[in-house]
């Protein structure tokens, strides 16, 4: 690792401290945690001195390669997300590591929603349905009731269709419907990951290029030589132009869900109410490339945004994010399928788990195979299993996951007959990166309590009998309450039940609600 130099005063001596004592570790310690342990003392010198987590990432640069950055990144997040007293500028820096730890891993919405949409388009669950002429996939995935189709975005400008040309482009979805696979579902999130890292507001559009997402996919452009361009191949460009055109004209019709709506800028009110909503997914609102001859335009970028009822639960009061391994996007469609379908399922599983807290609880082997989209081979049970096992192998060597293993199975078992129905109710302990537990950890410490978090511990009984009183005592609702306060009914409800921590702005603002302070009680 290069010697940092002190080019301005940010970097101070404490930091060059860090810096000398973590060459030495790594150096001189093999075990990492022993590594993690005498790192502690100089990480919380720096964040707590005047240069602030600003200066850590610049720790994180200095590093020589992106092996120690990561170990660096997951040194101090649980370290951070540990301090018992605000740092300050925290909040504003912490943006720096975020910036190193999407290195391996992009954002997408956290939201059931969402992951009902991505599942069917993966496992292409389209189908015919009575009284509509749209491939049309049924949607159920938790409190997410509704249905996704392939209906053409020209039809937000011509509703009133002539029956001949509903069943010309009827035709052409039933053709896009046999051409979605895996790579439609990466396509929703890396359209996702782009617009949440541009948009500073709902209504904001993106801008990238379908390089871009070449890249994020992990291809490979030719190098130029004799006389030729280098850069990707048509074929490739045009494997992505398909997908993108699929994911615009790709309909919702959500039935109740719960959808967040801001009531006051000066005190960050808003409410939650359970309403049906119709949006496109996306809509690619401009294009620009070079013209061909025959007048068609090669693509190169495009403008992007969500549709505007969808965009309220991208970007909006209680959205939610989750943190997808980068693999997941870089993984072959086809070859390999299940690694790419796994490292989604995980991500979204950890993201519900982190309410809890509960990451060690095991997965069912029957519900892996689903997650996948896949049966037993009742004739070759072996090979599943050994398939599922490669999987979660591989997955571990990419650092999707931390480490995998059996929690109830006996290896004696396939000797008896039958042993593969017995495998199916087997369980299997998957642990994650300890920089997605971290993050998430932090961000229960540190976000906003209506970022549709639950955090794992609890204010004790007394204060949600209190809440529940006070609440009764002044003749309100739960969802007239949840207003007051500024939260959802549904965060609401929970508090009453004692299932969530008070973050400290909340917490003051509980009291104050308590107390009766500069709250009016006649909404």
């Amino acid at each position: 690792m290069p010697k940092a130099k002190r080019e301005n005063e940010d970097i101070s001596e404490s930091f060059e401290t860090l810096l000398t004592r973590f060459e030495r570790l790594r150096k001189e310690e093999p075990d990492l945690p022993k590594r993690m342990a005498g790192l502690v003392p100089f990480v919380l010198e720096v964040v707590q001195g005047s240069g602030g987590v600003k200066q850590l990432e610049q720790l994180i640069h200095y590093s020589s390669d992106q092996e120690s950055a990561a170990e660096l990144i997951e040194a101090i997040l649980p370290i951070l997300a540990n301090l018992t007293r605000d740092v300050p500028g925290l909040e504003k820096d912490i943006a720096l590591l975020a910036e190193k730890l999407a290195r391996n891993n992009i954002t997408v919405p956290g939201i059931s929603p969402y992951e009902a949409i991505r599942d069917a388009l993966a496992k292409n669950t389209f189908m015919q349905l009575d009284n509509t002429p749209w491939p049309t996939a049924v949607l159920q995935e938790g409190e997410a009731k509704g249905q996704a189709q392939l209906k053409p975005a020209m039809l937000d400008e011509q509703p009133l269709m002539p029956p001949e040309e509903v069943e010309k482009w009827s035709a052409l979805m039933w053709k896009q419907r046999e051409e979605l696979s895996d790579l439609d579902a990466d396509t929703l999130d890396m359209l996702s990951h782009v617009w949440l890292q541009q948009a500073n507001t709902a209504d904001n559009y993106a801008v990238a290029s379908v390089d871009d997402f070449l890249q994020m996919r992990g291809l490979k452009p030719k190098r130029g030589g004799g006389g030729r361009r280098g850069g990707y191949e048509p074929e490739q460009r045009t494997d992505m132009l398909k997908a993108l055109a699929h994911i615009q004209n790709l309909w919702l019709n959500m039935g109740e869900v719960e959808v967040n709506e801001e009531l006051g800028k000066k005190r960050k009110l808003n409410r939650s109410s359970k309403q049906a909503v119709q949006s496109r997914a996306f809509v690619i609102t401009d294009r620009m490339g070079q013209t061909r001859l025959d007048g068609h335009m090669d693509v190169q970028r495009f403008a992007f945004r969500p549709g505007i009822l969808f965009a309220r639960f991208l970007f909006g009061p209680g959205r939610q994010t989750a943190l997808l391994s980068a693999k997941a996007v870089q993984y072959d469609p086809y070859r390999q399928k299940w690694e790419k379908r796994l490292a989604r399922y995980f991500s979204w599983q950890w993201r519900v788990r982190a309410r809890l807290g509960d990451y060690n609880k095991p997965y069912q082997v029957q519900a892996l195979l689903e997650a996948v989209g896949e049966e037993l081979n009742i004739r070759y049970p072996a090979k599943t299993r050994e398939r599922l096992e490669k999987a979660l192998e591989a997955l571990k060597e990419d650092g999707v996951i931390a480490g995998w293993e059996y929690e109830k199975w006996e290896e004696q078992i396939v000797e008896q007959r039958g042993w593969a129905e017995i495998w199916l109710e087997a369980t299997i302990l998957i642990i994650p990166p300890q920089a997605i537990r971290d993050t998430y950890r932090f961000l229960k410490r540190h976000g906003d309590e209506n970022a549709g978090i639950d955090l794992a511990f609890n204010d004790g009984e007394g204060m949600a009998e209190l809440v529940r009183k006070t609440r009764k005592d002044r003749k309100l609702s739960q969802a007239q309450a949840a207003v007051e306060l500024g939260v959802t009914q549904s965060y609401l409800s929970k508090l009453e039940t004692n299932q969530v921590e008070l973050s400290n702005a909340f917490r003051k603002r509980l009291e104050e609600w308590l107390s009766g302070k500069n709250y009016d009680q006649k909404l």
